[in-house]
């Protein structure tokens, strides 16, 4: 009998995920993927979220709640 796979799919994280964020977050977030980067994580604040995304280990964006692309973030990442 096969085993049957019951984690929720990728896309559906992906969907749930990205609900918090804003209109002009999603826009920006696309514009990045089509040129590359790749959405690392959101970080999720008490004021609003915050998607950080990444085009190599060490490069790294974070793109604002006004859709703005923040390249020095103050935030403390871990490796």
């Amino acid at each position: 009998m096969p085993i049957r796979d019951r984690r929720t799919p990728s896309s559906a994280i992906r969907v749930q995920r990205l609900m918090g964020l804003t209109v002009a977050q999603r826009t920006m977030l696309v514009a990045c993927e089509q040129y590359g980067w790749r959405l690392a994580f959101i970080r999720e604040p008490l004021a609003h979220p915050v998607p950080v995304l990444f085009a190599t280990a060490r490069d790294y964006v974070v793109v604002r709640e006004d859709g703005s692309i923040d390249r020095l973030p103050d935030i403390a990442l871990r490796h």
